[in-house]
């Protein structure tokens, strides 16, 4: 209560109210520095034409450790019985580049973010980069422990759900190679070719095979996008098909039995 009197008091005397009122919007409280977030919200693509204004790749890398610290410790104290491979797992959905980026848009950074990068490239994380730029400058700005409240009430109890993350799966290629592995089946996984789409952005298109039979297709904007979707394809076919493990097993043997056949690596 004290501190939206006192934010409001400070909103009331300030000359150019509103840098900070978007601010105070989006993240429910009034910079002291409100340089240090323009600069968290400038690409360098823009600083570029006036190195005077600095980037925000500088802010990045502190909220980048900034965020990994909070999100661990959020972790940590919520699931207290869960090993250290389930936390990291947990950690690394919360933290990657799809989901920061998203959380940008829904808090709106988006509509203040200066570039000159194309917003609708596929593979495009300024969003989600400038987010991690805002937690530096909060940090920086307000001290750790007001950092990790801001953090946590602000961006993660809204617009994150901590127990559907933990719940997803995310890597489908390693699922599948373990698969794999166990059955003692041989696979691979192959970049056939790539395209361009409408903003001339390369698609990279792969496929997985299992004992030499094609299993997967997918597409991506990066050679590991493409793969993890070949992947998750193939995880989804051997889920809908039974019997397919003894199929797989006699193609198998087959395969590696045959003279003119020389079966990928494991």
């Amino acid at each position: 209560m004290f501190r939206k009197l006192y934010n409001s008091i400070r909103l009331f005397a300030l000359r150019r109210k509103e840098p900070y009122c978007t601010f105070y919007n989006m993240l429910g409280f009034l910079p002291n520095n409100i340089a240090l977030f323009q600069q968290a919200c400038r690409h360098r693509s823009v600083s570029r034409r006036n190195q005077e204004r600095g980037d925000n790749e500088r802010l990045e890398f502190l909220g980048d450790a900034v965020l990994s610290t909070i999100v661990s410790d959020i972790l940590y104290n919520t699931y207290k019985s869960k090993e250290e491979g389930f936390l990291s797992k947990t950690r690394s959905k919360i933290v990657q580049r799809e989901t920061l980026n998203q959380v940008a848009k829904e808090i709106g950074l988006d509509r203040i973010i200066e570039t000159s990068i194309h917003s609708q490239s596929h593979n495009n994380y300024t969003f989600g980069n400038a987010l991690e730029a805002i937690i530096g400058a909060i940090y920086i700005d307000q001290g750790f422990e007001r950092c990790r409240y801001i953090v946590e009430e602000a961006i993660i109890k809204k617009y994150i759900d901590i127990e559907k993350l933990a719940r997803q799966e995310v890597n489908f290629k390693s699922r599948l190679i373990e698969w794999c592995q166990h059955h003692r089946l041989s696979y691979n996984f192959e970049i056939d070719n790539a395209s361009n789409d409408d903003h001339n952005n390369i698609i990279f298109h792969s496929q997985v095979s299992i004992a030499g039979r094609v299993m997967g297709e997918g597409s991506g904007y990066t050679k590991k996008e493409a793969q993890q979707n070949a992947a998750h394809e193939a995880v989804r076919y051997i889920k809908r098909h039974k019997g397919l493990l003894e199929e797989l097993q006699e193609l198998q043997l087959s395969y590696t039995t045959s003279p003119a056949t020389t079966p990928p690596v494991l």
